[in-house]
Parts: structure tokens; sequence; C-alpha cells
């Protein structure tokens, strides 16, 4: 069963994403600059937060990890290459490994050149790919 992806914008011009794995019901959130926005939306639906899926470390992308960790007891994934840039790192992946959120599997895969360490995260079952700012 693919993912239910919703694109939630945030801060002046960017998004993250809110993903949620029906099979299961886990949540995620990807590339939380902020986490207002997120929570706000997290409570309007009723849902919680297991996991902040993190491409990079510019703070744009992560800003939002703290609050949400501390609120939601989220557990953050994010690159192995940038985990001394990264707070709260509780999984540290690069190329080729596999990150599960429930029955979504995705495919890890170095994504180097906006950040020397940056990832994206491909959920084929999905059709869907997060590239953070790498495309």
């Amino acid at each position: 069963m693919p993912l239910e992806i919703e694109l939630l914008p945030i801060l002046s011009d960017n998004y993250c994403f809110l993903l949620r794995e029906p099979a299961s019901g886990l949540s995620a959130v990807v590339d939380p600059g902020t986490d207002a926005p997120v929570a706000e939306r997290l409570e309007s639906l009723g849902r919680g937060l297991d996991w902040i899926i993190v491409t990079h470390h510019h703070s744009d992308h992560v800003a939002g990890i703290p609050t949400l960790r501390a609120r939601y007891g989220a557990k953050v994934v994010g690159p192995r290459a940038e985990a001394q840039r990264i707070e709260h790192l509780d999984l540290a992946v690069a190329e080729n490994d596999r990150f599960a959120l429930g029955e979504a599997v995705a495919m890890v895969l170095a994504t180097p050149g906006h950040t020397a360490g940056h990832v994206s995260y491909h959920f084929p079952e999905s059709h869907a790919l997060f590239c953070g700012d790498t495309l």
C-alpha cells in the first residue's frame, strides 16, 4: 500500500512533506525547517509523529527537529556523513541503506552536490523521491 503524502508549505518559500504509512499508521515528516506548521497540521489530523526524515543539515531543513522530537518523541533519520551537524540523529544512513516506515521501504541514495553528505530517500512502491535540495 503506498504512502499517503501531503505537501506542507513552511517558512516563506519552502516545503516539507508529511507521510503516513496506512498499514501501520506510522507518521513522518521530511525536512522540517520549522515546527509550528507541522505540529498544527498533525494536531488537525489527530496524528502523532514517529519519524523525522532529513536529507541534509541546512537549517531550513532541520530547525524544527528539536521541538518536534521533544513534543512527539519522534526518532530522526539522516545522512551519516552529516551526523556531526544534525542534532538528535537516531539513525544514520548512507548510500544503499534502507529505511522502513512501516511497510514502506526507502532506498537511501547518496546525492552530494548541495552539501557533501546530502542523501535522498526513494520509496519505489509509492513512486516518491524525497531529494531535499538536490535534483
